[in-house]
């Protein structure tokens, strides 16, 4: 009798010892259905406010893309309307009529002197005429004789740069004089006439015009 009691304590045991690892088993496999569950709601969530975001992206792109539609449709306008212009203008003439280039004629004074006279021989003294003093610039070919009252600046131009100094008495000669100015065409070099290089000019006031007698 005691054998039976014992072994059908054992067996009783076995099978509790067999259920309690069965609801273990239960109670594990619930707690990690609860663990994913848990973690797909936090994607679900996650993937939620991703949706949200983009939905909102796709509307400020929604609103570009009107914008400029608009812009293309303005400026589209804008062309037409430039078009229609200037086919207007064309239609009236306007366009592609050139204003011809006035022409603007240069009348060219050349002045003669002694340094463009020909001479068979530059030391030869040219045929000098007595004039009275004029008030315009001489334009022939008559040439005057002229001495210097007093020591005389020299310039490279009327009104112009100061280049050097004469001393009184020199003698020059010249067909080109102005109120004020006189032209040195050409001067003597040992009693011997050369025609001026170089641009040369002297005051009026500073000079006497010679006579034939001298």
């Amino acid at each position: 009798m005691k054998i039976f009691f014992t072994l059908l304590m054992v067996y009783l045991s076995l099978l509790n010892a067999g259920e309690i690892q069965r609801i273990e088993s239960i109670a594990n496999d619930i707690s990690q259905l609860r663990t994913d569950y848990s973690r797909v709601q936090s994607d679900l969530v996650e993937m939620e406010v991703r949706l949200e975001e983009k939905k909102e992206q796709n509307k400020i792109l929604h609103q570009d893309l009107k914008h400029y539609k608009n812009k293309v449709l303005s400026l589209e306008n804008k062309i037409n309307t430039l078009k229609k212009s200037l086919q207007t203008k064309e239609k009236d003439g306007v366009v592609c009529k050139m204003t011809p280039p006035k022409i603007i004629k240069t009348k060219v004074i050349v002045y003669k002197n002694l340094n463009n006279q020909n001479m068979k021989d530059d030391n030869k003294f040219p045929n000098l005429q007595m004039k009275e003093e004029f008030e315009t610039i001489s334009n022939d070919n008559k040439a005057f004789a002229y001495r210097i009252k007093n020591n005389a600046k020299i310039y490279d131009a009327k009104d112009g740069i100061e280049i050097e100094t004469w001393e009184k008495s020199t003698s020059f000669t010249s067909n080109v004089k102005t109120q004020k100015w006189v032209k040195i065409t050409g001067y003597f070099v040992d009693k011997v006439w050369k025609p001026s290089q170089k641009e040369l000019w002297i005051k009026s006031v500073d000079v006497l015009q010679r006579d034939n007698s001298e």
